[in-house]
């Protein structure tokens, strides 16, 4: 087998998802109408294997919801945290930032087997000359890596920090860097772990409403697709989350990715409920 056909045979693990699950424009086109926000991490974990949680990063979960999230899904389901702002955006991965991170790690890891790769979505102020807080940041990834198990990946939004220097500085530490479709950044797969975390953004603030598909990236997504069909080779699992900023609603946006990888789309929870009482 070709290695750029290793995607489409399942040959290894491909997680799919959207970039959180608590969407009021989702009751009608996702979830059933009138669900209510405590069953929709169950129905959601019905329809896809993984999702990117973006309400971690605007503050730590309490121990409860994370047992709460591992109570509700399915054998198999992936969560992957995005590290909380204060570390990011406001610390920088300042060294004050390091006993936060070992904190919010210890909470995530309620999680059990459930825990996927934990995102670092750095600011776009956060440039190369910030290189030694990342310096200073890594080993403490690559510790807690190797002790626990938990692996990371990290999102830059400043071009200054592309190139091999950093790329070998994540290498080195097992870290992944996120391939990213957002409007100030190069979409391009650079390998330095051995998973691959794709992230298809968008322009924040695009749709005023996210309840069907806007803007049509179906182009834009068979070139994502072709890429990390050719990076398989080079990874054990892959990762992939859409945002409903790409094209306006991230279900259908993750179909179309699960369309183009040759495997079988996803039944939303509404289309379920609609099988059973139609």
């Amino acid at each position: 087998m070709r290695e750029n056909e290793r995607a489409d045979a399942r040959a290894i693990p491909i997680f799919i998802g959207t970039m959180g699950w608590g969407y009021a424009d989702w009751c009608g086109p996702f979830y059933p109408p009138n669900t209510v926000g405590r069953d929709q991490i169950r129905l959601y974990a019905q329809c896809f294997n993984a999702v990117e949680i973006d309400s971690t990063f605007y503050a730590p979960p309490k121990p409860q919801v994370v047992e709460g999230w591992y109570r509700a899904t399915p054998e198999h389901f992936l969560f992957c945290p995005k590290v909380p702002k204060q570390i990011t955006h406001e610390l920088h991965l300042a060294p004050s930032s390091h006993n936060l991170i070992r904190e919010f790690v210890a909470t995530m890891k309620l999680l059990g087997e459930k825990l996927g790769p934990i995102l670092f979505q750095m600011p776009p102020d956060f440039r190369r000359s910030e290189l030694p807080n990342l310096e200073g940041t890594l080993p403490l990834l690559d510790e807690i890596t190797s002790s626990q198990g938990v692996r990371f990946a990290i999102e830059f939004r400043h071009r200054s920090l592309e190139g091999e220097v950093v790329a070998a500085l994540l290498r080195q530490h097992r870290v992944a860097l996120a391939a990213v479709d957002y409007i100030i950044l190069s979409p391009k797969i650079e390998i330095t772990a051995d998973f691959l975390y794709v992230r298809l953004i968008g322009r924040h603030g695009a749709f005023s409403h996210h309840d069907k598909i806007q803007h049509d990236k179906s182009e834009r997504i068979q070139k994502w697709v072709e890429a990390i069909k050719r990076a398989a080779g080079e990874v054990e699992k892959i990762f992939i989350f859409c945002n409903n900023d790409y094209e306006g609603f991230s279900p259908a946006t993750c179909n179309r990715v699960l369309r183009l990888l040759g495997q079988e789309e996803a039944t939303f929870p509404v289309e379920r409920q609609q099988s059973l009482f139609g």
